[in-house]
């Protein structure tokens, strides 16, 4: 797998999917659930205004999370074939 193209998908999928979820929940009122969030991402907060903050702090986290799953894959695939 290449390390570079899992880590940008993923950072790009959770963050996509953070800020669609944020607006979704901040034109329904609602958003105890996401709200939790705000213990993680500090800035964060189910508003139009916090949806950009979550799309940041969801692309960051989803790059690292990406990253490391891509590279532990890599390595249990290598040890595997030898």
């Amino acid at each position: 797998m290449n390390l570079k193209a899992s880590a940008i998908a993923a950072g790009i999928l959770w963050g996509f999917l953070v800020f669609v979820f944020t607006i979704i929940e901040a034109a329904r009122g609602l958003g105890q659930t996401l709200g939790k969030l705000t213990a993680i991402y500090v800035g964060y907060s189910v508003t139009y205004a916090g949806s950009l903050v979550g799309l940041v702090y969801g692309f960051v986290t989803g790059v690292l999370i990406g990253a490391a799953f891509c590279w532990l894959y890599n390595r249990f695939c290598g040890a595997a074939a030898k």
